[in-house]
């Protein structure tokens, strides 16, 4: 087994962890639908949360889809040449361990954080328009998602130091 299989193999999992979480936004985005559709005073701003709401709602589908069905694609972009040749023992080393984890864990970090941080983004232009601006959540939110993109891009040399420091211990 390569290690690109464990990767595709981990990323199928978490693209069926997140169809789970998408069915349980679905509910909560159609209790939200229908109480707007029967409210009495439907203001814009309630038609611009729900498009935005509805625009990260297809987002996330489309990256379960991918998370499923595209798997190969994610793998070829997040695995470096030498893991699809790279045979993995039975037994598997710390570092590609901790190195599989941080990749999953930054997709994890990115895909959570990217509907807040759009929403964050739509509360903001709203705020510039009131002269109220708030920009500490944009920037969590914005950070979060830094985390987790270094968490995929470093995973190598982060996965190095964890297995380095624990070889000492």
């Amino acid at each position: 087994m390569k290690k690109s299989d464990i990767y595709e193999i981990a990323i199928k999992i978490l693209g069926i962890y997140f169809l789970v979480t998408i069915i349980q936004l679905m509910v909560g985005s159609f209790a939200y639908l229908s109480a707007m559709i029967f409210s009495e005073n439907l203001s814009s701003d309630n038609m611009l949360y729900a498009g935005v709401s509805f625009f990260v709602f297809i987002v996330m589908i489309l990256l379960d889809l991918c998370f499923i069905f595209k798997t190969d694609m994610i793998v070829r972009m997040i695995c470096k040449s030498s893991d699809f040749e790279q045979d993995v023992p039975f037994t598997v080393s710390r570092k590609s361990v901790y190195e599989i984890a941080l990749v999953l864990m930054g997709l994890i970090i990115i895909v959570w954080a990217f509907p807040d941080f759009i929403y964050k983004i739509w509360n903001y232009v709203q705020s510039l328009q009131m002269s109220t601006q708030n920009k500490s959540t944009l920037i969590s939110s914005g950070i979060r998602i830094l985390v987790g993109l270094i968490a995929v891009v470093y995973s190598t040399a982060i996965a190095n130091f964890l297995a380095k420091k624990k070889a000492v211990d």
